[in-house]
């Protein structure tokens, strides 16, 4: 490799969805090292996640394998009322309107994929490069990102051409990178209870399967959402993972009580009883489904203000890091993996040491603006509106070909 094109040392904070994708985009040409700070199974709850076309798209320049991860199509909404009762559906044609589907998985099973498609043997892949090196245990507490030197939890200072911070909405180090009064999380009022049901707990529990699972096994799939209708802003959204054999039911209420567990973690342990106190008058065979699944998780939904900046010499932020979003536009972790596609940037020909905190600055510039434009659809769909409404915005949030696509054309314009 020509000392103008050679190899660079990336470092990438936190083993999320983000911080994985850059590493496998990142990794063909690159020396890449992964550190995070909890163990292998950090954050692997298996609850349920939705891919929209945007990310989809990068994802299968990845290599990305649906069947490992048993992704069921979403093709198209349904909103009902608690009691089950028809109000709203539409088909919602994916492919042909943005060149890709839209896909649901369990979370535990995209995070490994994604985590294979980082460190798999290159001829596992058919790519070039060498794998990605993860290091848990040990995540990132300090940096100068001037300098590209990382200080570790145990102390060690690493240095790197490139560190990438993707630690999550609660980042350690986004006040080093975007200043010490750089916006904090800010809570939406709302709360999520996440559960995952089998088929044959459901079974089990109502005697066979809901009209509305057997209708996912057998017809159009939906993303479903029931709503309270009666200004609660109760509402639980419900779609299949593995192939339907199991149904992800989110239920998302105004926060009744602040706790510290869910202020500081996405995946905190919830309250079975309260999450069926809350929904006790929805659809008797939803409560019982909520009261079979054996994990319960609570997350009080928060995003962040636009920060001023994401890059500071060698080091960028992105993910929930630099853009947190509530998951009412299923859009959070699909714009962590455009950032992560950025980073094509740093493949191109020719690129060295010297041009990388240019190139980083050019990733935020083009990265930023588009963030912005998804949080802000988030917001304005996401309480008191009807499930038409929540749709419209869907045009803007899907479409995106790549940095590369937009490049070319800033230049046109």
């Amino acid at each position: 490799m020509a000392e103008e094109d050679k190899q660079l040392s990336i470092i990438i904070v936190g083993s999320g969805l983000a911080g994985l994708a850059a590493a496998r985009i990142l990794r063909e040409k690159h020396q890449v090292t992964v550190y995070e700070r909890g163990e292998p199974s950090t954050a692997t709850g298996g609850q349920g996640i939705a891919n929209f076309p945007n990310a989809i798209k990068i994802m299968r320049q990845m290599g990305f394998d649906a069947e490992r991860t048993g992704s069921v199509p979403i093709q198209g909404f349904r909103t009902l009322d608690k009691h089950g009762n028809l109000i709203f559906d539409t088909e919602f044609p994916f492919q042909e309107k943005y060149g890709a589907p839209a896909l649901a998985h369990m979370r535990v099973d995209f995070r490994a994929e994604l985590l294979r498609l980082a460190t798999a043997p290159s001829k596992e892949l058919g790519i070039g490069g060498e794998p990605a090196k993860i290091v848990f245990n040990n995540g990132g507490k300090d940096i100068d990102g001037e300098a590209g030197e990382l200080t570790l939890d145990d102390g060690t200072k690493v240095k790197a051409d490139v560190i990438i911070i993707a630690d999550g909405i609660h980042s350690r180090l986004r006040p080093k990178i975007a200043g010490p009064n750089c916006p904090t999380p800010k809570k939406s009022g709302l709360t999520c209870c996440r559960v995952a049901v089998t088929a044959n707990e459901a079974i089990d529990a109502l005697g066979s399967l809901p009209s509305w699972w057997q209708e996912q096994k057998t017809g159009d799939r939906r993303i479903m959402v029931f709503e309270a209708r009666d200004g609660s802003d109760r509402i639980m959204v419900v779609y299949g993972l593995r192939h339907t054999s199991y149904m992800n039911m989110s239920c998302i209420f105004v926060t009744k009580e602040e706790k510290e567990s869910t202020t500081n973690s996405w995946f905190a342990d919830g309250d079975r009883q309260e999450m069926l106190d809350i929904f006790h008058d929805f659809d008797p065979s939803l409560v019982k489904l909520l009261g079979v699944a054996t994990e319960v998780k609570l997350w009080e939904l928060q995003d962040i203000e636009p920060l001023d900046t994401w890059t500071k010499g060698r080091a960028i932020l992105i993910g929930d890091a630099a853009h947190a979003m509530t998951p009412l536009q299923g859009q959070s972790a699909n714009i962590g993996i455009e950032d992560a596609e950025a980073f094509k940037l740093l493949m191109q020909p020719g690129v060295s040491r010297k041009d990388v905190p240019t190139i980083l600055k050019r990733i935020e510039d083009v990265r930023k603006p588009r963030a912005l434009a998804v949080l802000n659809n988030t917001r304005k769909t996401s309480r008191g509106v009807s499930g038409e409404e929540r749709y419209k915005v869907m045009d803007e949030n899907c479409t995106y070909d790549g940095i590369m696509k937009v490049l070319e054309d800033q230049k046109i314009q």
